[in-house]
């Protein structure tokens, strides 16, 4: 163990070569998942971003090896975790429906560069246990967190349906499901059926149920086209 964190510890081609390719490796195995579901930062963007702040990191370690440890060391760290987040607002967008998409995109950008950082730094260890629980939130902590959302009390739910269908879908939600409804507007978008009207509800249904039942019952009102849950 001390021959490889001394081997790690040095700033030797051999040892900085290994922790470039580790940085690029582990990184673009992060970015698997993301081009999985076909978001725009991917295997390329991960593995770029640890990457490149492994190098940043070992750039500031040799800068102050070479003035004697007079260099602030912390600095390009610092620096490249405020750039990240210039990139990771990059990827955070909100769609029409006022959705928030791209959040675990940009934390997963942010906690790669530290990876890189980890790297760089010399430090196999931590890097390794940062790789795992990030492939560990990514891949398991997704379908822990679909479960939750699907069955909180509360939920937004978009609806396109004709106008004479609304006194129906009130009716259903307030009187015959016994929710309440926290806040109704309507929206300006185009709907898929022309003359149809855009709700957006906010929903509260006073007890824990899977969201996909009343997804199925509002479905089922005549004059209702079209329902989905809003989620971020």
């Amino acid at each position: 163990m001390n021959d490889i964190m001394n081997f790690f510890g040095e700033l030797t081609l051999l040892s900085v070569g290994f922790r470039l390719v580790m940085a690029a490796l582990l990184g673009s195995i992060v970015g698997i998942e993301r081009a999985n579901k076909r978001y725009a930062a991917g295997i390329r963007t991960f593995a770029l971003v640890c990457l490149g702040s492994a190098l940043a990191t070992i750039t500031g370690l040799y800068f102050a090896q070479m003035s004697s440890g007079a260099a602030d060391i912390s600095r390009i760290p610092a620096q490249l975790l405020c750039g990240i987040g210039f990139l990771g607002a990059g990827t955070i967008i909100v769609t029409d429906r006022r959705q928030v998409k791209g959040l675990t995109t940009a934390a997963g950008l942010w906690v790669t560069a530290s990876m890189g950082i980890a790297i760089g730094a010399g430090l196999p260890g931590p890097a390794l246990i940062c790789f795992v629980l990030i492939l560990i939130t990514n891949y398991y902590m997704h379908y822990m967190t679909r479960y939750v959302e699907d069955h909180t009390r509360t939920m937004e739910l978009y609806v396109e349906l004709e106008r004479s269908a609304v006194p129906e879908l009130i009716d259903f939600i307030k009187d015959k499901s016994g929710y309440r409804i926290d806040s109704m507007e309507r929206r300006s978008e185009e709907p898929i059926v022309d003359g149809d009207i855009i709700l957006r509800m906010e929903i509260d249904m006073r007890r824990r149920i899977k969201h996909s039942i009343i997804i199925n019952d509002v479905l089922d009102i005549d004059g209702v086209h079209y329902a989905e849950e809003i989620t971020s």
